[in-house]
């Protein structure tokens, strides 16, 4: 290899222990879902979810889910550790939905739990703009948790969905 393909192989980031507890979420996953409606009814939901590693920094899934009204939603997410700016930073999209959902967060000192911040439009109000909050929790390798909130006027947050996932 000349000095200069090995100078190009050595550039970029290389994955430190940041990187590596995203290795928590890469498998196939079944879900089950939760949700509290506006009208403060629930609704149930199931679906399944699979997570895979790129290049050691990012993990990358893909999945489906029942929606409220019955049909199947699919969607696509992304989680990494950016060592710039040194927090979690993660992205989620969907089929049903035209926004980016992106997020930024930090990982608990126990490093059970990763919670990720973001802003989306608002779910009861059309053209308004919310915060949102996903909390992850690690319970152990074949389980974890996922706790939708949204914020309130007054500063507080609601929950609004609740995910589990079992290792398939």
């Amino acid at each position: 290899m000349s000095t200069e393909t090995q100078e190009q192989v050595e550039m970029g980031t290389k994955p430190i222990k940041e990187h590596e507890w995203l290795s928590n979420f890469v498998g196939t996953w079944k879900t089950e879902n939760t949700m509290t409606m506006p009208d403060g009814s629930t609704v149930q939901g199931k679906g399944k979810e699979t997570q895979k590693m790129l290049g050691g920094l990012w993990v990358l899934g893909e999945g489906s889910g029942e929606m409220p009204d019955g049909s199947t939603m699919e969607y696509r997410t992304g989680l990494g550790y950016d060592v710039s700016f040194k927090g979690y930073r993660g992205f989620w999209l969907a089929d049903m939905s035209s926004h980016l959902w992106k997020y930024e967060g930090e990982l608990s000192a126990d490093g059970k739990v990763l919670t990720l911040n973001c802003k989306g439009p608002d779910m009861v109000v059309d053209g308004k703009t919310a915060n949102y909050r996903n909390v992850h929790t690690l319970i152990d390798k074949d389980h974890r948790k996922m706790e939708s909130f949204g914020e309130q006027e007054d500063g507080s947050w609601a929950q609004f969905m609740t995910v589990t996932f079992t290792r398939a």
